[in-house]
């Protein structure tokens, strides 16, 4: 696991191996082993390199056939072992026990079509000097990040925004569509970034930059997978055995590694799905790592504590107190896009704690999107009957009832998840799966930001629903969730939080093949009536405390809402007083009334706030190394 950064130039004109230097000092957290450099005509390669595999003999940027083919590679292929055999015995000779030499040699025997073969996290760039090409990919379902900017000079790609910022022909600009999507969701919707002239290279897709022209095209589509689907499956117990079989084997393959290894444990389901079948493997000293806080509402040691002992791992769990306020601005420069899901702030700090016994550690991210493991999807099902109540009803008694309820408190309080379901209740099921998320809606966003702009948020959102119109509803909206949410935070979030101190997360959830059958498995084994994950709790049953199995899920969140009363009140006001943003208007009386009304307990706008106080302190200390430019 690495950071990658990397440039190459159209048309004879020069590369700036300067800049391709300062960047990779930039991504220094993400490799602390080392560095290195490949610099030719019209190509600057730089590579940061965390060692996991062939400590001594994986360095890179890295040559391949008599130095035709470089890679800077940024992962984990976990058949590499098996792709080498196969190559080997159609004549490939290795210098190295790499997985990174197996990709270069699957690329010059099978071209592009060797990314699909490739079972891992990845993120890579390959020069073929014989051709004078670039391409670069990114793994199925994005769990490595792959940030490109494009001109007609050039093309420039790298890990983290910060580097590609620094370049001296990439400019500041922030997209309006961007922040838009950002102010709404808390996360900017794929291609794009928070930076006009910078994009994510898609899941599953592979660039390629030759002679002046780019392209990018797939080499897998969820999509694809969701199409071969069928509802009329196998017996429920043929299921859950296969499902079982396949997730064993998806821990297994992610459990090489030449460093230590062990695992998140939240005390919830799928990280204990995760954990269960590792220690199956290793069957001693397995280690697992947890956090939790003192306000009771947040913790949730006591589940992950009786996991841990359920399983017998070697179980290490850490107290967290608030960051103080000026640590914000450091955890926020890891995290180089503005994110406003508060469990950055647990994400780190427990991979932080994995990271003083570990290199590489598993989480089970992924499960609740492939599993129907949200409370949005409860809703979902909710608004399908809510809908055809009589609007009258709806406006004149529900809603009404709902306004009063009074203010509450915890991971998202009940009174804004009532209020974020009336107010969307009649919507279309596509606009109603898109607003139970929503921390502001369009039409606060010429408060937020003092200028109207337009609101292409939700088109976009809409068209991942569209590429499955013949899936059922549950299915059509997993689908959206793992190419939003799924890739632009919560993989986003946890890539960042761990290379933040050098540790590896592997998810066996995501394993290609798994998601494969996951997604086409029946709706009835992911939620059954109003019991959702039911495949996952039927393979534990048994296996692990039924108090595990069957508790409400709770979402991996810090408790913000009460530090922004305490221990960060001071630094926020004055932050929202200085109204030296260049991006949310902070003294407009729409912030100034959110911020009164929380101090005072009035209202709990805790998650609204932190997505506002995120992109502030981004802007401070992470935008401010480049010039904005509006």
């Amino acid at each position: 696991m690495c950071g990658i950064v990397g440039e190459v130039t159209f048309h004879g004109l020069p590369v700036h191996p300067t800049w391709c230097r300062h960047a990779c000092g930039l991504l220094a957290h993400r490799g602390p082993d080392g560095d290195g450099f490949f610099v030719d005509e019209g190509v600057a390669f730089g590579h940061r390199r965390l060692s996991i595999i062939d400590l001594a003999g994986g360095t890179q940027p890295m040559s391949f056939a008599d130095g035709r083919y470089w890679i800077t590679f940024n992962g984990e292929i976990y058949n590499y072992r098996a792709l080498r055999r196969e190559l080997e015995q159609a004549g490939a000779a290795f210098r190295t026990q790499s997985d990174t030499e197996v990709i270069l040699a699957a690329f010059a025997a099978w071209g592009i079509d060797s990314f699909r073969r490739l079972n891992g996290i990845f993120a890579f760039a390959i020069w073929d000097s014989a051709e004078k090409r670039l391409v670069l990919a990114r793994d199925h379902l994005g769990v490595k990040p792959l940030l490109i900017h494009t001109d007609a000079e050039g093309v420039r790609f790298g890990s983290e925004l910060k580097g590609l910022l620094t370049h001296p022909r990439v400019q500041a600009h922030i997209d309006a569509d961007g922040l838009s999507d950002y102010l709404q969701l808390g996360y900017v919707l794929t291609p794009k970034t928070i930076i006009a002239d910078i994009h994510k290279l898609p899941p599953g897709h592979f660039l390629t930059a030759q002679a002046g022209q780019v392209s990018v095209q797939p080499f897998w589509k969820l999509a694809d997978v969701l199409s071969q689907r069928d509802p009329a499956a196998a017996s429920d117990e043929a299921l859950t055995r296969d499902f079982e079989r396949r997730l064993a084997e998806a821990v297994r393959a992610q459990l090489v590694s030449d460093v230590p290894l062990g695992a998140f444990l939240s005390g919830g389901i799928d990280s204990s799905a995760i954990v269960l079948q590792a220690t199956a493997e290793r069957n001693s000293g397995f280690r697992t790592f947890s956090i939790g806080f003192d306000e009771a509402t947040f913790s949730e040691l006591d589940y992950a504590q009786e996991a841990a002992q359920h399983l017998g791992t070697d179980h290490q769990q850490q107290i967290v107190q608030a960051p103080a306020f000026d640590a914000l601005a450091r955890l926020v420069w890891f995290y180089d896009e503005p994110l406003g899901d508060t469990s950055l702030i647990p994400t780190y700090f427990v991979a932080k704690l994995a990271r003083e016994q570990v290199t590489v550690s598993l989480s089970g991210d992924g499960g609740d999107e492939l599993l129907a493991g949200y409370d949005t999807y409860t809703a979902d099902r909710l608004q399908s009957i809510y809908r055809h109540m009589p609007g009258i009803m709806h406006r004149r008694v529900v809603r009404p009832l709902v306004t009063a309820i009074p203010a509450s408190s915890g991971k998202v309080s009940l009174d804004f998840r009532l209020k974020q379901f009336t107010a969307y209740a009649h919507a279309s099921p596509e606009r109603a799966h898109f607003s139970w998320r929503l921390m502001f809606h369009a039409d606060e966003l010429a408060a937020l930001t003092g200028a109207a702009a337009p609101d292409t948020t939700f088109d976009r959102y809409a068209r991942h629903f569209d590429a499955v119109p013949s899936q059922d509803a549950l299915h059509r909206a997993l689908y959206v969730d793992i190419q939003t949410w799924l890739v632009d935070d919560i993989l986003a979030k946890v890539d960042r939080a761990s290379m933040a101190v050098g540790l590896e997360a592997r998810v066996p959830f995501l394993d290609p093949d798994f998601v494969a059958f996951a997604m086409r498995l029946p709706s009835r084994m992911k939620m059954r009536g109003w019991t959702r994950k039911y495949i996952l709790k039927q393979m534990l049953r048994g296996r692990l405390p039924d108090r595990i199995i069957d508790r409400k899920k709770r979402g991996f969140n810090a408790p913000v809402t009460h530090w922004m009363r305490t221990a960060w009140r001071e630094g926020f006001s004055e932050m929202l007083a200085s109204g030296q943003s260049r991006l949310v208007d902070t003294r407009s009386p729409h912030i100034s009334a959110l911020w009164a009304q929380h101090l005072a307990g009035k209202q709990d706008h805790g998650f609204r706030l932190w997505t506002l106080f995120s992109l502030l302190l981004w802007e401070q200390h992470v935008l401010n190394a480049s010039p904005l430019t509006e």
